[in-house]
């Protein structure tokens, strides 16, 4: 094992501690209590930032990365020598240092299904309103998300409206709320990350429409209905952000009746290097089936562009 090899074995839980932070456990991975926003995969020993995203290098990344965004190194190198200086590290030698390696997660087969679930904390989902009016006259009017969609995802249960009248969207091991008033956007504690928010329709769908939020999903399903395409006959994955990526490959890996995908994210920087991340993400990993690319023309986001092609005249 080399000297870099060596660097990367350091969990970024315990460098984490030893500079300084404050250590969350959040569902199925770890936060940080000075940093909200950052999640650390033990699992991979990576870590991202859900608030920052640049071609995949700011914010995200291996414990030197973590080093450079949270100590301000300038390169690399310099990162790295911080690193080894601190565990040991002497070219190809193990650290001498004794660390805190946290346990990782551990996984377990579900009794009903074959699919392997991750233990975590439960949802704490936001108390329910008496009724959805708010919440269905800001998706349909507001939003344009077709009548039919909108039905068929209250009937499954994955929306409802909350006490502040914000739209609640929940899928598996995974919750997100938005506001019908404001910008608010987050997602509830105790959300699987790997998960994210995802809805098989059909048994026999086999193609995965992956986008950064639960309405540019449903805005795709809306695209889909007035083009006349069955959208029960796609999966979908909202990542809720562009930093979630893992969560694409954790599905493709745990569902291997999905043969295409189809990448919707926005058409702005940050959709379109999450896009190109994907591509070499999924090439790395063997997928060798389709890999499309569907995103607005000359709008940002797919809730944009129904939003002005099909908004009542």
């Amino acid at each position: 094992m080399g000297f870099l090899e060596r660097i990367k074995e350091i969990p970024i839980t315990d460098y984490a501690e030893r500079i300084g932070f404050t250590l969350v456990r959040k569902g199925n991975f770890y936060s940080l209590k000075e940093h909200d926003s950052v999640i650390i995969d033990t699992q991979k020993n990576c870590f991202w930032r859900n608030s920052t995203f640049v071609k995949g290098l700011k914010g995200a990344g291996s414990i030197i990365d973590f080093a450079i965004e949270f100590k301000g190194y300038s390169d690399v190198k310099t990162a790295m020598r911080s690193i080894a200086g601190i565990y040991g590290i002497k070219g190809d030698k193990p650290s001498n240092v004794m660390y805190n390696s946290f346990q990782k997660l551990e996984l377990r087969h579900s009794k009903n299904t074959d699919k392997v679930e991750s233990e975590i904390a439960e949802l704490k989902l936001p108390r329910a309103a008496i009724d959805n009016k708010k919440v269905y006259h800001y998706l349909n009017k507001e939003r344009c998300i077709d009548l039919t969609v909108l039905r068929y995802m209250f009937a499954k249960k994955m929306i409802y409206q909350d006490i502040h009248n914000n739209c609640v969207f929940v899928s598996y091991k995974f919750a997100c709320i938005r506001s019908t008033s404001g910008n608010f956007v987050g997602d509830v504690p105790g959300c699987d990350y790997n998960e994210c928010f995802y809805l098989k329709c059909s048994s026999r769908a086999d193609t995965l429409v992956v986008t950064e939020s639960v309405i540019d999903s449903m805005s795709v399903m809306t695209y889909f209905i007035k083009n006349d395409r069955r959208y029960t006959d796609y999966c979908y994955l909202a990542l809720c952000g562009v930093n979630k990526l893992s969560s694409l490959y954790y599905h493709i890996g745990n569902d291997s009746s999905i043969r295409n995908i189809i990448l919707a994210l926005d058409n702005d920087e940050a959709g379109r290097n999450a896009t190109e991340t994907a591509i070499t993400g999924l090439n790395n990993r063997g997928f060798n089936s389709t890999v499309s690319i569907l995103q607005p023309l000359i709008w940002k986001d797919w809730n944009e562009a129904i939003q002005r092609l099909y908004a009542e005249k």
